[in-house]
């Protein structure tokens, strides 16, 4: 794998580990994108939450009218890929 998909799937596993949502990856032509639901956490894992997602490139939350929402992340400069893979938290790292 090339070091930005390290990356993604590194943040994954441990986005997951925090989290326990699923992670999904998409191999875009110039990264890889990481999209999950927006979690609640428990008091003390938010800045957990900020330091992984502060390890990528770029980082963001998207917002529904009902409230609901996803954050994503990009990790960029990998060579596309083809379709995205999704990390829950019984798989295993390729």
């Amino acid at each position: 794998m090339t070091e930005p998909a390290d990356r993604a799937w590194d943040a994954a596993a441990q986005l997951v580990a925090l989290t326990g949502e699923e992670v999904r990856l998409a191999h875009l032509a110039d990264g890889v994108r990481l999209r999950f639901r927006a979690p609640s956490l428990a008091d003390g894992s938010h800045l957990e939450l900020l330091r992984i997602l502060g390890e990528s490139d770029s980082f963001g939350r998207e917002r529904r009218s009902d409230g609901s929402g996803e954050l994503w992340a990009l990790a960029l400069g990998c060579p596309g890929r083809g379709r995205g893979r999704i990390l829950r938290s019984d798989s295993d790292h390729p």
